[in-house]
């Protein structure tokens, strides 16, 4: 991922540099933008600023690029910098301004990011109508307020993070779960704030708690790392601190939180100690979800007209799940003629193909409208969106040699004969 504040998002949102950033040896494909709004604490967000806004959520898409979006105000922590963040009316009007354009755009969104609040939209130093160090549940309410908001102004098939698992946590046992209970897969991807509200933990392996990150120890490591199963976990280092920075320690702390993405630019100390030692490769590799076909069993002899079936061992051996749904599709392409057929499996869902495990699952279909001939099969994950779904940018690409279908963003499977 690579970090991008509203300064720098004209010189580098635009639809060419992010295709060319996908051919790059580092192959980016996901971005933070970060708006900050510090002009406008006390005036609305002018058109101009929404129009840039909706250039760069244009310009992902024709890039063949996802972001995860973030507003504050305040990209500094010093009292000279006060107030760090608007007023709640201010705040909540100006949520109220970029809601449709999030809900428009939601098909090059990863997750958004819930921020509005203090530095850097971290929800720490915070002022203006927050309390500061909050303790008592009505010192919680006005923040409750804003993450609600933000729920309803990003789709409800979008997630929306707060910076620490005891944000989450204290908003449960607030509205009932007094047990503050990890999702469950049952509760997962549904529309309801346990389920919607995921994390990001911008001091990564930088102290014994992350700077903060896990002050209530081990309860609230624990939380997360189970509840990070079926919701997005990234972020970002803040500090060099052996031996929590070391890369072999980060590959595990990754995999025990279910990392999807990471500010591969800062902290360069930290990040240029990956590179250095080697481990910055295993974690690109794995950042995300990174699936491997071991085994395809086909229907023998199958005839036009009849059932099919398709039996897969799969493995993920990435850090997560993909979080976001993905579509799943039989491909048929008539060797001779071109002609392709589609099949939607809509019991397959990769969002709980989770890491570490092994997936067996059978995709069946009739080969209704098909004549006899030699067919190449595909395994097509695209994305739902109509916006981009035929778009191969925006397809899984298995991590198997040779199987790959630039064009199309399919996955070949084998050649089949339909008698």
């Amino acid at each position: 991922m690579r970090y991008y504040t509203s300064a720098d998002l004209e010189a580098h949102a635009n639809a060419n540099t992010l295709k060319n950033n996908r051919e790059t040896p580092a192959k980016l494909t996901l971005y933070l933008h970060s708006y900050y709004l510090t002009d406008y604490m006390e005036s609305d967000i002018p058109q101009a600023f929404l129009n840039r806004l909706e250039t760069n959520m244009n310009a992902l898409r024709e890039g063949g690029a996802k972001a995860i979006l973030r507003f504050s105000y305040k990209s500094s922590m010093g009292t000279s910098a006060q107030p760090w963040n608007a007023t709640p009316e201010w705040i909540h009007r100006h949520i109220d301004q970029v809601a449709p354009y999030l809900k428009k755009h939601a098909d090059v969104i990863l997750c958004v990011q819930c921020g509005w609040l203090g530095s850097w939209g971290e929800w720490y130093y915070v002022d203006n109508g927050f309390k500061f160090n909050p303790s008592r549940d009505a010192d919680f309410e006005p923040r409750w307020e804003v993450l609600e908001h933000m729920l309803r102004a990003v789709p409800e098939d979008r997630q929306v993070a707060l910076r620490i698992p005891a944000y989450k946590m204290r908003y449960l046992k607030m509205h009932g779960d007094t047990a503050m209970t990890p999702l469950s897969a049952e509760e997962a991807y549904q529309n309801t704030p346990k389920a919607r509200i995921c994390g990001h933990n911008d001091c990564f392996v930088s102290s014994s708690n992350d700077v903060g990150t896990y002050n209530g120890g081990n309860k609230e490591r624990n939380f997360w790392a189970a509840d990070t199963k079926y919701t997005f976990m990234g972020g970002e280092t803040c500090e060099k601190k052996m031996p929590y920075s070391g890369g072999e320690y980060a590959i595990k702390e990754m995999e025990k939180y279910h990392w999807t993405y990471l500010n591969r630019d800062y902290r360069e100390e930290v990040t240029g100690m990956w590179r250095a030692d080697g481990t910055m490769d295993t974690i690109l590799h794995r950042l995300g979800y990174r699936f491997v076909l071991d085994k395809a069993i086909l229907t023998p002899a199958p005839k036009a007209g009849n059932s099919f079936e398709a039996y897969f061992q799969l493995r993920n051996v990435g850090f997560a799940a993909p979080n976001n749904k993905r579509a799943v599709e039989l491909v048929f392409v008539n060797a001779a003629s071109g002609r392709k057929h589609v099949f939607p499996q809509t019991a397959a869902d990769p969002r709980f193909w989770l890491p570490g495990e092994l997936h067996k699952f059978t995709l069946a279909c009739t080969l209704s409208d098909m004549e006899p001939g030699q067919y190449k099969l595909y395994l097509n994950l695209p994305d739902p969106y109509p916006s981009i779904h035929d778009n191969p940018y925006f397809s899984i690409r298995l991590a198997n040699k040779n199987m790959w279908d630039e064009a199309t963003g399919y996955n070949f499977i084998a050649t089949v004969n339909v008698e």
